[in-house]
C-alpha cells in the first residue's frame, strides 16, 4: 500500500463491540489481521506520523528561506551592483 493509498484507504472504525479498520474498501476487524497485521498498521500509523513532521518541518524551513530571500533584497536595495 503506498502512502497516499493509505491516506485514503485506511480509517479506524468506531465500533464498541470490536475495533475495525478500512483497507482498499474492505472492513476487517483489527484482530482478524493478526500480529503482524497489526505491527504494520502501528508501522503505517508512525510512517504517517513521520511524514506529517518531516512536511510541517520543511514549511517552516520554506518560511524561513523565504524571509531571507526578502530581507536580502531589500539589502540589496542600497547596494550598487558592480555590473
Amino acid at each position: 500500500m503506498s502512502h497516499s493509498e493509505s491516506e485514503s484507504a485506511v480509517a479506524v472504525g468506531d465500533q464498541v463491540s470490536a475495533p475495525t479498520i478500512t483497507i482498499d474498501g474492505q472492513v476487517y476487524t483489527l484482530e482478524s489481521l493478526g500480529q503482524q497485521g497489526r505491527e504494520q498498521l502501528q508501522n503505517l500509523r508512525v510512517t504517517d506520523q513521520e511524514l506529517q513532521r518531516l512536511q510541517d518541518q520543511l514549511a517552516i524551513t520554506q518560511t524561513a528561506r523565504n524571509t531571507y530571500a526578502r530581507i536580502l533584497a531589500e539589502v540589496t536595495k542600497t547596494v550598487t551592483p558592480v555590473k
